[in-house]
């Protein structure tokens, strides 16, 4: 009986044993930076995509606007000019060429910050 006791006494005091729990800690450590860099490089990925196409699209349309508002044509072309519209709305939304721009320059906005936070991440890591 006295060598089974002293056995399990020596099995409690292993060094691995000891080593799981930081083991355990860094493994959760490391999931959750990981989950935060998934998520910062998820929202860069779509802002990088949506943030120039809506300010390209918005630009271009405010200046379209702008540029046939311009115009001096005969009058009965001139009546058609009222279908060029200055709001969307499709889905519940409106859009505008201003609101387009102001939200594409804050996409824009997203992934320099997402960039920056990812950045600070890898150096502290």
């Amino acid at each position: 009986m006295r060598s089974a006791s002293a056995h399990h006494d020596t099995f409690n005091h292993s060094p691995s044993r000891a080593r799981s729990p930081a083991l355990l800690l860094k493994g959760v450590r490391v999931l959750f930076w990981g989950l935060i860099i998934f998520a910062l490089t998820f929202v860069e990925l779509v802002a990088e995509l949506a943030g120039p196409l809506l300010l390209i699209a918005g630009a271009l349309w405010w200046l379209g606007l702008h540029v046939l508002a311009g115009i001096q044509l005969e009058p009965e072309l001139q009546q058609y000019l009222s279908y060029v519209p200055g709001t969307l709305r499709a889905g519940g939304y409106s859009f505008t060429p201003a609101g387009m721009i102001r939200q594409g320059l804050l996409l824009l906005a997203v992934v320099a910050a997402c960039r920056t936070i990812n950045g600070i991440i890898a150096r502290e890591s």
